[in-house]
This record gives C-alpha cells, sequence and structure tokens, in this order.
C-alpha cells in the first residue's frame, strides 16, 4: 500500500509538471511568434517565412479570415496578455487570439519546418512538418485580414517516462528501504510474540520474551511476560489445587472400596462398587482435562494409521469397528498417550450411540485426518456444539452406564487442539454421525 501510494502521489506529481512546462513551452513560442510578428508588421513582409537556428521555426502568412483549426484549444488568459501589449505598441491591432493544437491541422503554408539546417531536403521537413503541437497566434488588423503565426511547442524538456522510473525508482530507494528496515524492526518482535501465542502460549514452560523494538513494543512484551507469569502462577496453584483434591478424594475412595468387601447383600455391594468406580472415574477426567494445557508427555513421531488401528483392538472384540485402508502412511508428531485418549473416546461414542462404526485415516497436505462414521440417531444441528461443552450429553438421562459423564467429546477437542488441530462433527447423508479428527502433520 505504501508504494501504491508514493506511485500514485509521482504519477500525480509527474502530471502537474507536465502541465507547467507545457505551459512553458507554449509561452516561449507565443514570446517567438510575438517578435516574429512584430518584425513583420514594423515591414510588411506577410510572405511565408521561416526563421532557423536554436530556436523552435516560426512561419507567418496573412488571410482574410480567421483559420479553420480543429483541435486546437484556446488560452484565452495568455491570448489576453498578449492583445494588451502588441495594441499598446500597434494600436491598429483590433483583436489577437491564441491556441494549442496539432501541427497537422495547419494549412501547408503555416506548418513549421523541423528543426533542422535550411539544406535539408524539402520531402524530408514536410514529411516531419505533420508532427507534433504547435501554438497559433492570430492577429486581426485594421484592414479586416489576419496575421497568422505558428511556431512549434518544444516538448524536448517535459519529463520523459524514463525519467519518471528512475526518479521514482531513487523515491523508493530513499523511502520505502529504511520504512522496510523499521517495519522489520517493529514487526520482528510481533511476530515472535504472535508465535508464542500460537503454537507455545501460556503456562509453557519457555523462558520469557525479551523486549526488543520500538519502545511500545519493548512495553508490550515486557506486559505481556508479567500477564504470562501472573497466569502461569495461577495455573500452577490450579494444578497443586487439583492435585491435592485429587489425592485426598481417592484416599476415601479407596477406603469406600474396601469397607465394600464387608456388606452382606451381593447385590448391593455391586451398586456400592459401580458407585465408587464412577465417582474415581469422572475425577480423573476431570483432573485429565485440567491438566492438558501442561501435559508433561514429549511429543514423538508417530504412525497414526498403527495408532488408530492400535485404539480399535482394544475396544473391539466383534468386528463392530471397521477400518478402510490407506494407500499412504500418515505420520506426525504428536503425543501418543494424549491421542490414544481423544481416539478411545471419538470411538466409544461411536459404539455406544451407533452400534457400528468405520474408521479411516487421510493425509491431506499438512493435516491428518482421522474420521470414524457411526450408523446411529445422529445430533439435532443445535446440539453439534453444544455437546462440546463439558458435561454435556446426547443421552438425556443421568445414567453413566448409557450416557457417560459428558467429558468425553471436551476432553477429545482439548486434545485436538492441544495438537494443532480440532474436531468437527456433522450428519451423513445416509444416516449416522460423522466425528472427523484433525491434526498438524508436523514431521519434523
Amino acid at each position: 500500500m505504501t508504494a501504491f501510494g508514493l506511485l500514485l502521489v509521482q504519477g500525480i506529481n509527474t502530471a502537474m509538471r507536465y502541465q507547467m512546462l507545457k505551459g512553458r513551452a507554449v509561452v516561449e513560442a507565443s514570446s517567438l511568434m510575438v517578435a516574429v510578428a512584430s518584425n513583420r508588421l514594423d515591414f510588411g513582409s506577410v510572405e511565408p517565412v521561416n526563421r532557423l537556428g536554436g530556436r523552435p521555426s516560426v512561419r507567418t502568412i496573412r488571410a482574410q479570415g480567421p483559420l479553420n483549426t480543429p483541435g486546437f484549444h484556446s488560452t484565452e488568459e495568455l491570448a489576453e496578455r498578449l492583445a494588451m501589449h502588441l495594441q499598446s505598441v500597434y494600436p491598429e491591432i483590433q483583436s489577437v487570439r491564441l491556441s494549442v493544437g496539432p501541427a497537422s491541422a495547419l494549412p501547408d503554408d503555416l506548418k513549421p519546418r523541423p528543426h533542422t539546417y535550411r539544406s535539408a531536403p524539402e520531402q524530408k521537413w514536410r514529411a516531419n512538418s505533420s508532427r507534433g503541437e504547435v501554438a497559433l497566434l492570430s492577429v486581426k488588423l485594421a484592414d479586416g485580414n489576419w496575421l497568422h503565426s505558428a511556431a512549434r511547442v518544444r516538448t524536448r524538456n517535459i519529463l520523459p517516462p524514463l525519467a519518471l522510473l528512475i526518479e521514482t525508482g531513487l523515491i523508493y530507494l530513499g523511502v520505502m528501504i529504511p520504512l522496510l528496515l523499521v517495519i522489520r524492526q517493529i514487526s520482528k518482535p510481533l511476530r515472535q510474540l504472535n508465535l508464542r501465542l500460537e503454537h507455545a502460549g501460556l503456562a509453557s514452560g519457555a523462558p520469557p520474551l525479551e523486549p526488543q523494538g520500538p519502545d511500545d513494543i519493548r512495553s508490550l512484551i515486557d506486559s505481556f511476560n508479567t500477564a504470562e507469569q501472573r497466569v502461569n502462577a495461577m495455573l500452577t496453584e490450579k494444578d497443586v489445587m487439583l492435585g491435592a483434591i485429587g489425592h485426598d478424594l481417592k484416599t476415601p475412595l479407596a477406603s469406600l472400596r474396601v469397607r465394600i468387601e464387608s456388606v452382606d447383600d451381593e447385590d448391593e455391594r455391586s451398586k456400592m462398587a459401580a458407585t465408587v468406580e464412577e465417582m474415581v472415574q469422572i475425577l480423573d477426567d476431570i483432573l485429565i482435562l485440567a491438566r492438558l494445557g501442561k501435559s508433561s508427555e514429549t511429543p514423538v513421531l508417530t504412525d497414526i494409521n498403527a495408532l488408530v488401528e492400535m485404539v480399535a483392538g482394544e475396544l473391539d472384540n466383534d468386528d463392530r469397528l471397521s477400518g478402510k485402508d490407506s494407500a499412504e502412511k500418515c505420520r506426525a508428531t504428536v503425543r501418543p498417550v494424549l491421542l490414544r485418549r481423544a481416539l478411545r473416546n471419538l470411538m466409544g461414542n461411536a459404539l455406544q450411540y451407533g452400534g457400528k462404526a468405520q474408521i479411516s485415516t487421510i493425509c491431506n497436505g499438512d493435516h491428518v485426518l482421522v474420521t470414524i462414521e457411526d450408523e446411529g440417531p445422529g445430533l439435532a444441528p443445535d446440539q453439534m456444539v453444544q455437546m462440546f461443552e463439558p458435561f454435556a450429553r446426547a443421552e438425556t438421562s443421568r445414567n453413566r452406564a448409557s450416557g457417560g459423564s459428558g467429558l468425553g467429546l471436551t476432553i477429545a477437542r482439548a486434545i485436538a487442539r492441544v495438537h494443532g488441530g480440532d474436531i468437527v462433527l456433522e450428519n451423513r447423508v445416509e444416516g449416522g454421525l460423522r466425528a472427523t479428527l484433525c491434526l498438524s502433520q508436523k514431521t519434523g
């Protein structure tokens, strides 16, 4: 945008200079014609005459009336000045006209000869006499006749396109290079800050950013570092608190599990044990969701096809999960334990609500897509986003055996986003739900 703005301003400046130089050329031609016309009036010589040398040639003729010169436009202000000058010296002059137009519109006797020597061949100057623009001075005399003088408007001093390009290039070198250096000094720390937020983010354990660039950018980075430290402190405190809560809750739950064994009624004992297991599972899900942002698992280059087959084999014993063979090997740098948890949640939902499901893995450019299509009833459009909220369940009862804890999709999407991807739900045309897990395919 800056370069375009400079070019536009330079174009306007060139147009203004062109008009100014052209106006100056018209004035020069007019001055020469006035001198020649004055000489003709003094000596009564009105035959076509050439004036050659270092200035444009001027030709003068006498006519009984004004000339018909299509394409000429008058210059009223300059004509008034010339009229005042000529009439002060020659009172017999009745009117003065000055116009500018193409030389081709003039009569042959009035067309000025080119800037050349007297010895030039006749056919050469006649062939060139119709080119360019001329200024035409018409003076009406006391006897009713007109004295017409024509002179070329010199254009050799008008700025050529090459000079415009050179001048524009110099302006770019003088303005754009320092501007680019300043922009680079500003954009580099901003780019680092943006990468920190996109890829590492808060609570990443990375060292504070080094303040760079202008004072405003340094102040912004300092503020970000301060905010990041505060958030990291809060998240660390949260993790400590959740760890303490988990430890404090699991200890009495383990004690309850032991005491349940002393209950004589087997049916009642089984119900109590199931309730304890449900509480432990919900507690584990909450702790996993809360600690996803600070996972200590190291990312490794993993064969996604093999990982999908492994999870499917763990969940399915009666061939309800079928996979499409992939012609290519999809590999990505992931956290395998977390990704297995996300796949297990998605496949478990497909088996629970759809009965059967088909799994496919596709490498799509910089992403790996794992698609799970079930044969269930699908979801209402307003439930597609709602299902990712914590404790939201498609099954409206509060029975965990039929509806789960409502954290499966929430955890799966959080794991996908940790890997630079996401999860998309959509209903299939032929019936059922399609869940697509997208992962960023980083092989290094």
